[in-house]
């Protein structure tokens, strides 16, 4: 299962969002109403520490802690399965397994996780939202990459009344998702620097 996971894990960081939903939908009043105050309210988050718990098609679970520092800096240090980190800072992001000893290195734009370490967070522009959904305690947005929307779908699920990021959920064109729910997260907090930064020195095996 987790030779599978981190397989999985790999290919959704370089894949984008997946197929889109309803084409018939159409974004009411409420629901741009919503996109500007979740826009809003990503710009305001500067950092993120959470324990997470991760979901995948098929079963897979994993679980650990993850760090967000905009921009461009991302840290998930996986408790189980322990041989996955990953680490952005800056334009990069490099993704080691020490089962395999190998780390991959792929630009940060070109994985979904670009967009919650960006500079400036837009709900509108190389994304497009194609639905809002929401409950009695939670608000869901819907994307689509704007120039690919057959590609794949991101969504941002937040609690509401206040709004608190809660859960993203990445699918690919082929169906195959990955979830990810925050566990008692901590918004603006100090991060060390440290934390971002990948040493190749701290690993057993030659990193090229």
């Amino acid at each position: 299962m987790f030779c599978l996971l981190r397989v999985t894990v790999f290919v959704l960081l370089l894949t984008g969002f997946a197929a889109p939903i309803d084409a018939a939908y159409r974004i009411t009043e409420q629901d741009r109403s919503d996109i500007v105050r979740i826009e809003a309210y990503l710009n305001a988050m500067v950092s993120l520490r959470s324990k997470f718990i991760q979901t995948s098609v098929g079963g897979g679970v994993a679980e650990g802690t993850i760090y967000i520092e905009r921009p461009n800096r991302l840290r998930l240090k996986y408790k189980n399965p322990p041989n996955i980190q990953v680490y952005a800072n800056g334009n990069w992001l490099a993704h080691v397994d020490t089962d395999l000893e190998a780390v991959w290195h792929v630009p940060l734009k070109a994985t979904p996780a670009t967009f919650l370490v960006r500079d400036r967070i837009k709900l509108s522009g190389d994304v497009t939202v194609e639905r809002v959904m929401r409950d009695a305690q939670l608000v869901s947005v819907v994307m689509v990459q704007t120039e690919e929307p057959d590609s794949g779908r991101f969504v941002l699920t937040f609690s509401d009344s206040p709004l608190a990021l809660r859960k993203w959920t990445v699918t690919d064109a082929k169906g195959v998702s990955i979830s990810v729910s925050l566990v008692a997260p901590d918004f603006n907090v100090m991060i060390p620097h440290e934390v971002f930064v990948f040493d190749a020195s701290k690993f057993e095996f030659e990193v090229r």
